[in-house]
């Protein structure tokens, strides 16, 4: 199965949906338009979502990375996980490899979040990152809690990646892998 019909599977999830834009699961067409949406943005920024994996099976179990926010010129954190795969700290750990590529290799100097002000459990993550409530402020067309870190005051603990590259032809140049005990985290593909 490919990253497509994987995705699109996690995102007909309403669970998985609730706190996204819309708030509605995704149809296939929905979840490809959204595929092709993170691929221009590596592309574009140099920089993005990646696919997280199951070590064992390689099976797509949700997305991590960070997001260019192109109308206030910040970037994001993102992260996504599959239902069967919440609170069992792969969002924490993933995110927390996610800052730690922003900060180390890319040199941003402050990351934000953004979570619907509802989504108790992905504020929780955003603290255990390190992150602190800055404001409730306009994004995506709705009220979202905004939280922000900045380089210096970031503690990667044991959160890890390496960094390698991809020589194929899809997605671009970069490729992380995170050695964490649970996952894998490479580019998605359609």
């Amino acid at each position: 199965m490919d990253d497509l019909d994987r995705l699109a599977a996690i995102l007909a999830d309403p669970d998985v949906t609730r706190y996204l834009p819309g708030g509605n699961p995704r149809t296939r067409e929905q979840t490809e338009k959204t595929l092709r949406f993170i691929i221009g943005h590596w592309e574009q920024h140099g920089f993005g979502w990646w696919a997280v994996t199951d070590k064992a099976s390689q099976k797509l179990i949700g997305w991590c990375g960070l997001k260019f926010i192109d109308t206030t010129n910040e970037v994001e954190v993102l992260y996504l996980f599959a239902r069967p795969h919440w609170g069992q700290g792969y969002a924490t750990e993933a995110a927390t490899a996610s800052l730690r590529y922003g900060f180390e290799e890319l040199e941003l100097e402050r990351i934000m979040a953004l979570a619907v002000p509802e989504n108790t459990a992905s504020r929780c993550v955003m603290e255990k990152l390190g992150m602190r409530y800055v404001k409730t402020a306009v994004y995506y067309n709705l009220d979202l809690a905004v939280y922000a870190l900045a380089r210096q005051a970031f503690q990667p603990g044991e959160a890890t990646f390496i960094l390698t590259k991809d020589e194929g032809p899809n997605p671009p140049s970069s490729f992380v892998t995170c050695p964490c005990a649970f996952t894998g985290v490479r580019h998605l593909s359609s």
